[in-house]
């Protein structure tokens, strides 16, 4: 399919949300400065965030096969964008200046943190099983580094590496149904599995 004008305005919260990500990812590489990623942050999450205003113009969309913008995934959206912005403003404060607060290596947090938020925004986009797995596993991958990042308490290296052994068990479950249903529905996509299981009968 062609993409227009309207598809990138559709997509611009996940594309500026992405675009963040790998602005801080080569901030952080240039020179560590703990201000300068949170301030870098803070602008691209405010910039996805006004986006969606935008977007509700072309909304509803198919944008992709994977992905489908309509007014629920654009509140959502404003929802998961509104929330990550608290919490990076949060782990600022958390995370303290050079002298007081985290002992170690500060600005990786927020690259975490602004992967989890992309992966949401493509989960609640997701109208396959393909790209509701992509964006389940983009949210959960860097929540394990944000659950073992105290690195010096052994709690947080414990519970990191539980959650990852749990979602891993957790995602084979999940493909393995996912691989049911589209041996039963000949689809992968919610609206064709929608209609396999209309045309069996059941409620």
């Amino acid at each position: 399919m062609d993409l227009t004008i309207q598809h990138f305005i559709a997509l611009a919260p996940l594309l500026i949300t992405s675009l963040t990500v790998v602005v801080v990812m080569l901030a952080i590489a240039w020179r560590r400065n703990h201000s300068q990623t949170f301030l870098l942050s803070v602008a691209g999450l405010n910039l996805a965030l006004l986006s969606i205003y935008p977007a509700l113009k072309v909304a509803p969309l198919v944008v992709t096969p994977l992905l489908h913008i309509d007014n629920f995934a654009c509140l959502y959206m404003a929802i998961i964008l509104a929330s990550t912005l608290a919490c990076v403003t949060m782990a600022h404060a958390y995370l303290g200046d050079g002298k007081v607060g985290y002992p170690g290596n500060r600005e990786e947090l927020y690259l975490l943190i602004l992967l989890a938020a992309a992966g949401g925004l493509v989960l609640v986009s997701a109208q396959h099983l393909a790209g509701l797995f992509i964006g389940l596993e983009l949210l959960s991958v860097p929540v394990y580094g944000l659950v073992a990042y105290a690195f010096f308490n052994k709690r947080s290296l414990e519970g990191g590496i539980k959650y990852m052994v749990l979602s891993a068990a957790g995602s084979a479950f999940l493909l393995f149904g996912m691989a049911l249903l589209y041996a039963e529905a000949g689809s992968l996509s919610f609206e064709g599995i929608g209609k396999a299981i209309a045309a069996t009968g059941m409620p």
